[in-house]
């Protein structure tokens, strides 16, 4: 049985969106394992919460750093038919005969990129990636966004015409983990300020 197909029939089991979504982001980050990424250098930053100067926050569920470039990744974990122009604020999922509306992860993803570009002082192109774990991306949407199985393919083959060195890999995780272990924002303090942003 497949990484892949294992982690949907795990996915499909747990029943909060919480549990879905870690879940989720726990199988994409298994796709940088160099078991299945391979032996070439390359770095993974999870769950980091960067605050910007005016002190709202950002959740970004994934930095991924390889010689193709930096990758800013919103995983999602969600089982049905999903439908969504590029865009439109707000896409359906249909499932099991039930029916709601999600964030565009496109636009959501878009802000996460502008901010970590100004964290990293805009000395690096950003670029956006949403993934799908089960493998149910809507149609005709944008390149960037993929099902689980086009995510190591598409990060090794992106086409950058000024590839990262290993300093600058070396030097981009390591920013980015240390302003994470400083535990800056808290995710009790990022959902508080979620909370203000959507009152």
């Amino acid at each position: 049985m497949s990484l892949f197909r294992l982690g949907r029939i795990i996915a499909y089991s747990l029943d909060t969106p919480e549990s879905r979504g870690t879940f989720g982001e726990m199988i994409v980050d298994s796709i940088f394992h160099p078991a299945f990424f391979g032996e070439e250098e390359h770095y993974i930053v999870n769950n980091i919460i960067i605050e910007t100067p005016d002190k709202l926050t950002h959740q970004i569920d994934h930095v991924a750093i390889y010689k193709t470039g930096i990758f800013c990744i919103e995983t999602k974990n969600i089982t049905g038919q999903i439908k969504g122009e590029r865009n439109y604020y707000r896409w359906r999922v249909f499932n099991k005969g039930m029916t709601y509306e999600i964030e565009n992860p496109i636009i959501q993803n878009n802000g996460h990129v502008k901010v970590l570009s100004i964290f990293l002082n805009n000395l690096f192109d950003i670029h956006s990636i949403i993934v799908f774990t089960s493998c149910n991306k809507p149609k005709n949407v944008g390149g960037e966004v993929l099902n689980l199985d086009e995510l190591k393919d598409y990060i090794k083959d992106y086409p950058n015409q000024k590839p990262l060195t290993s300093d600058e890999m070396k030097a981009v995780f390591a920013i980015l983990t240390d302003y994470k272990e400083d535990g800056v924002i808290s995710i009790d303090e990022h959902i508080d300020n979620l909370k203000k942003y959507h009152k």
